[in-house]
């Protein structure tokens, strides 16, 4: 069964059925067989895009449905294009690895050496010299 994962503040769990599901109700000539992982992924994308907030807590791993169990199995697809997500189609029926945890892993943290705010930058090769604290306009460093 191909489960696809999306990291995001929570981690979501689309299964192969939900997936299926949703794929029917698109009047599609394809076969929800026949398409790639690629295509998965941009399924479970449209998906989480329109499903309403109160029908996606059916999707998050902790809650009463989904299990990290459901986020073990051989990887075949990952999909990092979008800063503040990660996307893995997890094999379940195949052992593997547990899916990544992943906590928003690319934005560097900065911290003011002044008054201790603290922000982040999507640039993980930033030269923060050049960078000044938005509160205070003091100095930064970035916090490795």
């Amino acid at each position: 069964m191909k489960n696809v994962v999306i990291h995001k503040v929570v981690k979501l769990v689309f299964t192969e059925d939900h997936l299926k599901g949703y794929w029917n109700k698109q009047n599609s000539d394809l076969t929800f067989n026949s398409l790639t992982n690629e295509q998965l992924i941009s399924l479970a994308k449209k998906m989480m895009k329109n499903t309403s907030h109160s029908m996606l807590e059916q999707h998050i791993v902790g809650r009463d449905w989904r299990t990290e169990e459901e986020t073990k199995g051989k990887l075949l697809e990952e999909d990092d294009s979008v800063n503040d997500e990660h996307i893995e189609i997890i094999e379940t029926s195949v052992p593997g690895s547990k899916s990544k945890k992943l906590l928003i892993d690319r934005l560097l943290k900065v911290d003011c050496k002044q008054c201790e705010f603290s922000y982040f930058i999507s640039d993980l090769n930033a030269d923060t010299s050049k960078l000044t604290c938005p509160s205070c306009s003091g100095e930064v460093i970035a916090d490795n």
